[in-house]
């Protein structure tokens, strides 16, 4: 295993994570980069290939989200994990993931990380409005694996954007039915009733979507940095109390939560000096 890892990283070629590129296992290898998928893919096919019993692994709750039209949407993380004389290597990409990944166990079969390989190209040739290469793409996803949620979103995404709102309607409720902790489809199928009209549905879905979001740690962090960068210390503080209490054994919110709690008290203690300086000059105006 680490001598796959030392041909992958050693040297000057060494491999490089680049998040938009979902390559296949042969092109990674020749390319020497590519996203998670791509690398699960590769490293999987030279372990199996000397004996390893290596699978895929999807980590539970991903630390990483995008923003896309509004909607908050979750991305799903692969890694690998080898079995070995009883014990269990992760094998991971990203150094940012490696906390969370180690504590992560969701083996996945094959079919699962190739649907992902198809439902991600399919998703960048609709970003970039190749529709029929990316419905050829998300069908082939949803071919592959019929329970893969992610690759129902795109559908009804792609079926929205050609005018179909019944088709995207209802590959966006198989989306939601195939993948129970997706908070973004809920917003989603809330938005298109919000259009429609059809209020009760809306409502009803950007509440699933609000209850299945509170048990994402990284969702509550994502909202603390925003409301971080908005200027809000307290909601900051309180958006991160809630990650870290789904995710007590995670350090980095540990310590971004002593950081932030420090700035909030110095900050108490400067506005409580300006308020004792404005109540003296105030009762010495009163008294002349």
């Amino acid at each position: 295993m680490q001598r796959i890892l030392d041909g992958l990283y050693g040297g000057e070629e060494a491999f490089s994570y680049v998040a938009q590129e979902t390559l296949s296992a042969s092109e990674a290898f020749e390319k020497r980069r590519g996203n998670c998928v791509s690398f699960a893919m590769l490293f999987v096919s030279l372990a199996r290939e000397v004996g390893l019993d290596a699978r895929f692994n999807q980590i539970d709750y991903s630390p990483v989200w995008e923003e896309i039209g509004g909607i908050l949407v979750e991305t799903t993380h692969i890694n690998v994990i080898v079995y070995s004389a009883g014990s269990q290597y992760v094998v991971e990409s990203l150094p940012e993931y490696a906390e969370v990944a180690s504590r992560s166990r969701n083996p996945i079969p094959d079919e699962r990380v190739f649907s992902h390989y198809f439902n991600n190209s399919g998703l960048l040739a609709l970003a970039e409005g190749e529709m029929s290469r990316a419905l050829e793409l998300i069908k082939s996803a949803i071919e592959t694996d019929p329970t893969n949620g992610s690759a129902w979103q795109n559908l009804g995404l792609y079926r929205f954007r050609e005018g179909d709102n019944l088709a995207g309607e209802e590959a966006l409720l198989e989306a939601s039915k195939q993948n129970s902790r997706s908070s973004s489809v809920c917003f989603l199928l809330s938005q298109y009733y919000e259009k429609t009209g059809e209020v009760a549905k809306a409502e009803t879905f950007a509440r699933l979507g609000a209850k299945r979001s509170k048990k994402n740690p990284f969702f509550h962090y994502y909202k603390s940095r925003e409301a971080l960068e908005e200027g809000d210390l307290k909601k900051a503080i309180k958006r991160l109390e809630k990650a870290q209490r789904l995710l007590p054994q995670y350090a980095k919110f540990q310590a971004e939560l002593v950081s932030l709690r420090q700035l909030l008290d110095s900050g108490r203690g400067i506005a409580q000096t300006h308020q004792g300086e404005t109540s003296t000059a105030e009762r010495s105006l009163r008294k002349h």
